[in-house]
């Protein structure tokens, strides 16, 4: 590998961890959910596509490409940086209260905006990486090197990120990090002196600033600048709250701020738990009821959210031991340092604390339960949904003793409930009645939902037996007396809490469909962004059979201008527009399957990513040595679609059986081999289609810069819009198999219009 190829790999490395930097920057900025992630990934992807379509156009006229290249690269060391701590300022301009959601136009414009200049860059990089690697190699060859290269770059990068550099270094340290590495790759481009030019001086000039960037950068971390910008740049999204510190983990930012005696925690920029007072209305009634609802609670189960004062009222009722789960132990960590009040509770000789993935515990757990609480954010993303699914409450029903109680809690109304919130609401109930033979709603803010295996608890004269249990258990409450429970358990707000669940549609949220994510997104969208609301409830009420009609049209005008499509670039643009969305939406369906059949293990997700593009990479290698043989031709492109829609038949098929095995024993570690295994897979065939297009397409050495940018803008659209589709409507509302039909179809379609656009 020459220096150039080498160029390649760093190309696909920084841009591998420049994505999962400025996603975490963006969903701290923009309180991340669903609809932020799809709102960065459609940014990341369209921003790509664009410059590399419209950029890529003027590589093929410029004459010092090696020069510009470097020059693209000596950019990026620079933006990257700048552009963290751009994102660190957008808060007060965005959302001017902090924990504020801010609207659906202001997350995609502002988001758009950022990402431009790295998108637009690297898209330029990749045009001008593809016109300068020459050699005698053929046109098409020569692209598919370009893409081989970047993917194994994007391996390297994801797994760096995964295992390294997210454990020893800060955002800014990183960021610095990635404009070393290209900084050095630029000098190496500029000794090597490949092509030749007869500007001299240009070569110099570069060669300087590099340098000059190199030293700045080496002086600032050696005297503690980059670390004092790093804790500035931190506080500028926290301005007027009182930061006292903000941290990268594993899983996400934590920032602690205080106000007078009061601190907040954060997680990505949402409120968590408030010390030392916190909401004791919301914790006394969600943790008090439940537990007296059972008449004697011995071991419990908490999963989230305990360490804001949860764990505290649960220890006063007579249990011999609580197990608490924690996803991030760096939580726990900060709680004792800035709260050391408030994690006392957890050296309670009670307490168990395990830190993992709740859904992972819950399939590993040999104990069994009087009482499991899941403390959990409510299901805005896929992540989340895992905790609110029929196949996660029958995995805490084998948990429970056979009085044991299921606990949980949603945002409600205690008078009307809008439409998007009862669709919610709804959906998870009755995934709880799919698990459980009686469920218990009590109204209010919030709903409490309490699941039982015992089928008499309709008849429970509720406020005697909690009043009765609280005075035998000595319980110290400030808000649950006798005319308090009398108000709660009225039979007036026992009916409303209980009357809308039963009413409108009812389709239980599972792990294959988890349809509360939609509903929760449609939700945000109703309060906090008008102009989505209704876009969304056409979505909700769309079925996939009329998306037939459009398909059925277009292949249908296909044959009529038939003889104006012979030899035609557009339909193999359209099949790698549609092969482009059907791999976003099988790396989207596999890493959802891996949450909940494995657990929320982050490097493990980090290593199913990067499955993803070493398919990539291995199948653009095979197709590349094939066509640099054979010639390539569109019957090995028409094959590769038809092999593409055979695969989005067969995922589906495959996942189901994963999920019928349950996860637990030997079928997780057969998930955890599979589910890797099947993203290989997909980026394998995926790539297969970017060498034969090239093959087909390209022209000559002279077109060969912007007919690279086309098809790779062409790929990363059609990705752009799985992106987005997968996550918010496609798998929540069709579910897996939805999904998958989905990119059959699309790519059948796109099969039998480059069938008919043959030549002669």
């Amino acid at each position: 590998m020459d220096r150039l190829e080498a160029s390649f790999v760093v190309m696909g490395f920084s841009c591998s961890v420049t994505q999962v930097l400025m996603a975490r920057e963006l969903m701290n900025v923009f309180a991340g959910n669903e609809l932020v992630l799809g709102a960065f990934f459609v940014s990341w992807l369209l921003g790509i596509a664009l410059g590399s379509r419209m950029l890529g156009r003027l590589t093929d006229r410029l004459t010092q490409r090696l020069e510009w290249f470097a020059a693209t690269l000596t950019v990026i060391a620079v933006v990257v940086p700048l552009q963290i701590l751009f994102v660190r300022s957008l808060s007060g301009w965005i959302t001017p209260l902090k924990g504020e959601v801010a609207g659906l136009p202001s997350t995609f414009i502002s988001t758009f905006l950022v990402l431009l200049p790295f998108c637009a860059l690297y898209g330029l990089q990749f045009a001008l990486g593809c016109s300068l690697h020459i050699g005698g190699e053929a046109p098409a060859t020569r692209i598919s090197r370009v893409y081989i290269l970047e993917a194994l770059g994007a391996v390297a990068g994801g797994l760096a990120f995964t295992y390294i550099l997210v454990h020893r270094l800060r955002v800014l340290q990183i960021g610095v990090f990635l404009g070393l590495i290209n900084l050095v790759m630029v000098l190496a481009l500029l000794v090597q002196r490949r092509d030749p030019t007869p500007h001299p001086i240009s070569r110099r000039a570069l060669t300087i600033v590099v340098v000059l960037l190199i030293v700045g950068a080496g002086a600032a971390t050696l005297i503690g600048g980059l670390s004092d910008l790093e804790r500035a740049s931190a506080g500028w999204q926290w301005e007027g709250l009182g930061l006292i510190h903000s941290e990268n983990t594993v899983h996400g930012n934590i920032a602690v701020t205080i106000a007078l005696d009061q601190r907040d925690f954060w997680v990505n920029g949402l409120p968590v738990f408030t010390v030392p007072h916190p909401d004791t209305v919301y914790v006394e009634e969600t943790i008090h009821i439940p537990m007296l609802l059972h008449p004697a609670p011995v071991d419990v189960l908490v999963i989230g959210g305990g360490v804001g004062g949860a764990l505290e009222e649960l220890l006063k009722h007579p249990v011999s031991s609580v197990t608490y789960v924690e996803l991030d132990p760096k939580m726990i960590e900060l709680t004792r340092r800035f709260a050391p009040e408030a994690s006392r509770i957890l050296d309670d000789p009670r307490m168990v604390t395990r830190y993992m993935d709740g859904r992972l515990f819950v399939k590993r757990a040999a104990s069994e339960y009087d009482m499991v609480v899941v403390s959990l954010p409510p299901p805005s993303t896929l992540q989340l949904n895992r905790f609110y699914t029929v196949e996660f409450f029958r995995e805490i029903r084998e948990l429970l003793r056979p009085d044991g109680l299921l606990s949980l809690t949603l945002s409600s109304s205690p008078s009307a409930i809008i439409e998007e919130m009862a669709d919610r609401n709804r959906c998870v109930y009755e995934a709880l009645a799919r698990s459980f033979p009686s469920v218990l709603a009590v109204a209010g803010e919030y709903n409490i939902f309490v699941a039982s295996q015992q089928v008499d608890q309709a008849a429970v004269p509720y406020i005697d037996v909690l009043y009765s249990r609280s005075v035998q258990r000595e319980l110290d409450l400030g808000l649950l007396t006798e005319e308090y429970l009398a108000y709660k358990f009225s039979p007036l707000r026992m009916e409303a809490g209980l009357d809308y669940l039963g009413e409108g549609r009812s389709e239980a949220n599972s792990d294959l469909r988890p349809v509360a994510v939609f509903h929760d997104l449609a939700l945000w969208n109703a309060m906090y962004g008008h102009l989505t609301r209704a876009f969304l409830g056409l979505l909700s009420d769309l079925e996939l059979r009329l998306l037939s009609l459009p398909l059925v049209g277009l292949i249908f005008y296909a044959l009529t201008i038939r003889e104006r499509l012979r030899g035609s670039r557009r339909p193999v643009y359209a099949a790698l527009i549609t092969t482009g969305l059907g791999g976003m939406v099988f790396s989207v369906v596999n890493i959802y399957a891996f949450q909940a059949l494995c657990g929320y293990l982050y490097q493990e997700l980090g290593v199913i990513s990067a499955a993803y593009m070493l398919g990539s990479a291995l199948g653009a290698g095979l197709m590349s040595g094939y066509t640099s043989k054979k010639g390539g031709g569109r019957h090995i492109l028409y094959r590769t679609e038809l092999a593409v829609a055979a695969f989005s038949v067969l995922l589906p098929v495959v996942l189901g059986y994963l999920f019928r095995l349950g996860g637990g024993g030997s079928s997780f570690l057969l998930s955890r081999f599979a589910l890797p295994f099947l993203n290989c897979a997909a980026g394998f065939l995926v790539s297969l289609e970017f060498p034969l297009a090239s093959d087909v397409v390209v022209e000559g050495d002279l077109s060969v810069g912007s007919t690279a940018g086309a098809l790779y803008a062409s790929d990363l659209s059609g990705a752009c819009v799985g992106a987005l589709l997968s996550s918010i409507w496609l798998i929540p509302l069709h579910g897996v198999l939805g999904a998958c039909l989905v990119v059959a179809a699309l790519n059948l379609s796109s099969l039998m219009v480059l069938y008919v656009s043959k030549g002669n």
